[in-house]
């Protein structure tokens, strides 16, 4: 009877070591947060509404990280003259200037169209994990479903300083 006890106790003990131990999922996100970090990055877990999709009659509502860049760099009178927009991975005909299978949720026709050629060349590099852009006079951001590890996010990095840069 001791024997079954402390068997009992011993799997209770490991059972809670277990359950406190992260996930191989948690370890990855958690190493790509710090990489971010490193790259400048804020990360945050936002809620954003999508546009309705072709044949959908309702919006749909995500919980998705935000990986966003601060804006800095800019003056007051850009901050002031600043035209916001989102982008999402969603078939709509708001999609005037964008690569198939994205839509504009805020900003369609605020873009002139070099900046709009600049923004699909952007778009077509980022890789499939990556469901939205967003940009505001105070950060540009990225909505990334976290697929892959801190090598990904190097590429969506690289593939959105064209758009920092050109300040829009």
């Amino acid at each position: 009877m001791e024997w079954v006890i402390s068997i009992v106790v011993m799997l209770s003990l490991v059972g809670s070591v277990m359950w406190i131990k992260p996930s191989p999922r948690e370890r990855m996100q958690s190493q790509i947060r710090l990489h971010a970090r490193a790259l400048g990055f804020i990360v945050q877990i936002a809620t954003i509404e999508t546009p309705r999709a072709k044949g959908e009659m309702d919006v749909e509502r995500k919980r998705l990280p935000a990986y966003r860049i601060l804006r800095s760099d800019l003056s007051r009178d850009e901050k002031d003259q600043w035209n916001s927009w989102q982008a999402f991975r969603v078939e709509n005909v708001a999609n005037q200037g964008l690569p198939s299978q994205w839509s504009w949720k805020r900003g369609e026709g605020v873009l002139t169209s070099e900046q709009c050629q600049m923004l699909s060349a952007v778009i077509e590099s980022l890789p499939e994990s990556v469901f939205a852009l967003e940009s505001s006079p105070m950060h540009f951001t990225v909505y990334w479903r976290e697929s892959g590890g801190p090598e990904v996010l190097d590429q969506i990095k690289a593939a959105i300083e064209p758009v920092l840069k050109a300040k829009f």
